[in-house]
């Protein structure tokens, strides 16, 4: 019996911890040139225009969070000049440099908070880092498991729509 479980790797909870998992996480950057981050861009935001046109709702919030984790690896190559296919390190790239100013985080918590009250209580990092999670969860259950195992109470639609917002606000970047 297949057995799929509904966690998510939690974000390291002191700066010590991040630190040790960033440092693991070092190996797997690919360095580029800072120019590049347009590039990374352009693709999420045609990953997006592509996930809105998608009828099948499997690829629809794949493309959604393909478009997400390549909008995360934009800031990645602007400000640091280098991306990463593993998406956990991607997040923990953000987090470790503050890549995302505190501004931005609060927005971002706040739209989580009033999707998921399960968010209220959360720093502001640890909500980004469950919010994108979760996203990646979802897509997860779409992506390799059986209509029937899924057990998905958020549509495509709904998924679209947030990872259209985060890629706003973290489109605010300067």
């Amino acid at each position: 019996m297949y057995i799929y479980t509904n966690q998510y790797k939690m974000m390291p909870k002191t700066k010590e911890k991040l630190e040790r998992k960033y440092e693991r996480c070092k190996n797997k950057f690919v360095k580029v040139d800072n120019s590049l981050y347009r590039e990374y861009q352009n693709s999420a935001y045609e990953d997006l225009d592509s996930a809105k046109k998608e009828e099948n709702p499997r690829w629809a919030i794949t493309k959604a969070y393909q478009s997400l984790f390549m909008m995360c690896n934009s800031i990645l190559v602007r400000k640091l000049g280098f991306y990463s296919k593993d998406h956990n390190c991607v997040i923990i790239a953000l987090l470790s440099e503050n890549l995302i100013p505190k501004k931005l985080l609060n927005k971002i918590h706040k739209m989580f908070e009033e999707k998921d009250k399960l968010f209220t209580g959360l720093q502001p990092k640890e909500s980004f880092f469950r919010g994108i999670s979760n996203i990646r969860i979802i897509r997860n259950k779409y992506m390799y498991l059986p209509t029937t195992l899924r057990k998905i109470r958020t549509s495509a639609e709904e998924v679209i729509e947030e990872v259209r917002r985060l890629i706003e606000i973290l489109g605010e970047l300067e």
